[in-house]
């Protein structure tokens, strides 16, 4: 009976040790999965830009808050900036893009990111590069996207 008792105490002992490791590990999978689908998302948009040789925009809060979609800008300015476009879907949009629970973005003054069918980005509302903290349980993963296109992804603890 002591011996299960010993047995016991020791399981215990080292799922105490091992479980905030876990919830730590889980934490930075989501956030790492949830910066992956943006950084997925900027490269997408910017492959379908140049082999279609038309531009789109990665809209961010779109439709809903820390949601994304790639649309596709058809050049008439009353579709492209009409503010019930994430609503809508014209071919060559994507599906909505949305982080793992608890994951959450911010973009700052950035409302979208603009590519040409030449692959170079644009900022509406912000500046390139353009920055986007992506944040779960106090881990912070910050993506800088260049006007080229390029994605760098910076760990802060």
């Amino acid at each position: 009976m002591i011996e299960v008792a010993v047995v016991i105490g020791l399981i215990g002992v080292i799922s105490a040790i091992a479980l905030p490791v876990f919830m730590e590990s889980n934490r930075r999978t989501a956030l790492w999965n949830g910066a992956e689908q943006i950084g997925a998302a900027v490269r997408s948009a910017r492959l379908k830009a140049i082999s279609q040789n038309t531009a789109y925009r990665i809209a961010f809060n779109c439709p809903g808050v820390n949601e994304l979609r790639v649309l596709v800008l058809t050049g008439d300015v009353a579709v492209d900036d009409d503010p019930g476009r994430c609503g809508e879907s014209l071919e060559g949009d994507s599906g909505t893009i949305g982080l793992p629970p608890g994951v959450t973005y911010e973009v700052y003054d950035t409302i979208a990111l603009q590519v040409t069918g030449r692959g170079i980005f644009s900022s509406v509302g912000g500046g390139i590069p353009s920055t986007i903290t992506v944040m779960h349980g106090g881990v912070t993963r910050i993506l800088t996207v260049s006007g080229t296109g390029q994605i760098t992804f910076t760990d802060v603890e």
